[in-house]
């Protein structure tokens, strides 16, 4: 797959070849090393092992010119071998059900006169894959980036799961035309719908009949028992331009912590948006399991790959270096 990438150098002028200095870097990345330097020490180290595999008949490459390389190279041409390596990863083991999309921001990118980086991942709960991710220059932009996740991914028979910010119709039109489901986040940017859905289910209420899962959790220092309600609301009249749409999830969190001299109970509503059956008993493990991307690989790239340290001031290089590490974390 590494060597399907085009060189952006110019030729003639090469002394190492694209597919080692991708190979050395996604090797050091999954040892541990966070800058460039960090990268040729490792090279310089490693280089009998790594000469099993590549050639480095022209010596150690510098740290100038692993940086100069990832300046150049178009991050798109790493983000198709993060694909392509989730894609085979999963055609050879447990097939998926269901992935989640959601943002995370490149904190380090941030520069006096730049915003930091945004990144859209679409993360596979079955596999822990990262299956695919689109960058963007601000949060903003993640509404046009998920579309073009999503064209990129197969959802044949998945539930893509995505919080508010990727409740649009477009969104779930797409979703729907690519063969998945889906679960998304119901808030007020979406004001006429989420009155709507909170009228519907004040008249239909929470009973034995549309209630899909209630169960107590007393861990991490504080009790908190979820009830998740289904509620049909095909025949709403808010809801006609929505493709696919046939349910709204109602959850309520009731929560105290333990330490609380004053034992203060607080609970919470949220609502749902699926084109699942409003009895569907899976539904309350998709909105659960959502939260995986969060838990297994934003906290782990943040916590363990020092993610939001990387200060790394090129635009490019710090994107390709952020896909190294999903690709390093799939691995």
């Amino acid at each position: 797959m590494i060597e399907d990438i085009s060189d952006p150098r110019m030729e003639g002028k090469v002394l190492h070849k694209l597919s080692a200095i991708i190979f050395v870097a996604l090797c050091g990345v999954l040892c541990g090393c966070e800058s460039w330097s960090d990268i040729r020490d490792y090279c310089r180290i490693k280089k009998d092992w790594l000469s099993q595999y590549i050639s480095l008949v022209n010596g150690i490459p510098s740290s100038d010119t692993f940086r100069r390389v990832f300046t150049l190279l178009n991050p798109d041409s790493v983000e198709y071998l993060l694909r392509t390596h989730a894609s085979e990863i999963v055609g050879n083991g447990k097939a998926s059900d269901q992935i989640a999309v959601d943002g995370k921001a490149l904190r380090g990118s941030k520069k006096l006169d730049l915003q930091c980086l945004y990144s859209v991942s679409a993360w596979c709960h079955e596999n822990g894959l990262v299956l695919g991710e689109r960058q963007t220059d601000s949060k903003s932009n993640e509404i046009t980036a998920i579309p073009l996740l999503l064209e990129s991914l197969d959802l044949k028979g998945n539930t893509v799961t995505i919080d508010a910010a990727g409740c649009q119709k477009s969104i779930a039109k797409l979703i729907v035309e690519k063969k998945g489901n889906y679960v998304l986040g119901l808030k007020l940017n979406h004001p006429k719908l989420y009155e709507a859905v909170e009228e519907h289910i004040k008249r239909k209420g929470e009973n034995s009949e549309n209630r899909l899962f209630d169960a107590f959790d007393d861990s991490h220092g504080r009790k908190i028992r979820r009830r998740y309600f289904g509620y049909d609301i095909s025949k709403l009249l808010e809801i006609k331009d929505w493709v696919g749409a046939k349910t709204v999830i109602a959850v309520e969190t009731i929560s105290s912590k333990d330490n609380d001299p004053n034992h203060k109970v607080s609970a919470e509503w949220r609502y749902y948006l699926s084109s699942h059956e409003c009895k569907d008993k899976r539904l309350p493990n998709y909105i659960r399991n959502h939260w995986g991307i969060e838990n297994k690989l934003h906290w782990v790239l943040d916590v363990h790959l020092k993610e939001d340290d990387d200060q790394k001031a090129e635009r490019k290089s710090a994107r390709s270096f952020s896909l190294l590490k999903r690709i390093a974390l799939n691995i």
